[in-house]
């Protein structure tokens, strides 16, 4: 519905447009993507308190941090931290190029104990991070292979280019978050019911 109240706001705009676009900041499509990692993360309390399971703690922290990178855009300072400490002098595409490298060195500090989490878990527990991990990979797609396709220059300056790649960016980002908010919900469901 956000998607399409976008697209709808693009061609007649609402009188306060900027809420209802779904690439800005402090907009109600922002919103609502905290308020899911804040579901994730209650959904995930609730399977590891039924399931007396300790490692799901590993999962809480990765989307716990995904809602502070979303309310305060972590990877971005630390790639610019990381472009300062190194005497980077190659423009706006170094401090990208920083960028990602924060994300994935943070994406490393974070993923590690999922992975040594998945080794030592059991049947469910595995099948339960496999899904998560395949739909935290398409979040990631999104987010991080699709911002970098959206920032090329000529997608930026070709306004159709743009709105197309920022809908599939923005849009692709809401609708797999969704899906992985949904299947946490419905395991933590399941196992209070079970």
């Amino acid at each position: 519905m956000l998607i399409i109240l976008s697209v709808i706001n693009f061609y007649h705009p609402f009188p306060d447009p900027k809420l209802y676009e779904i690439e800005v900041d402090d907009s109600y499509a922002e919103d609502f993507q905290n308020f899911k990692w804040i579901i994730m993360i209650i959904a995930l309390i609730m399977i590891a308190l039924f399931r007396r399971e300790k490692k799901y703690i590993a999962w809480m922290l990765i989307f716990f941090f995904l809602f502070l990178e979303d309310v305060f855009r972590i990877h971005g300072a630390l790639g610019h931290f990381f472009y300062d400490t190194f005497g980077m002098s190659s423009g706006q595409r170094g401090g990208k190029i920083m960028e990602l490298f924060a994300a994935a060195f943070l994406g490393f500090i974070f993923l590690a104990p999922i992975f040594e989490a998945y080794k030592k878990g059991d049947a469910l527990f595995r099948k339960h991070s496999k899904a998560m991990l395949i739909l935290l990979a398409l979040f990631l797609f999104c987010a991080i292979v699709l911002d970098q396709v959206h920032r090329l220059a000529i997608i930026q300056y070709n306004w159709k280019y743009n709105i197309i790649l920022g809908t599939l960016e923005d849009g692709g980002e809401m609708i797999t978050e969704s899906l992985l908010t949904g299947y946490l919900l419905s395991i933590a469901l399941k196992q209070k019911i079970d």
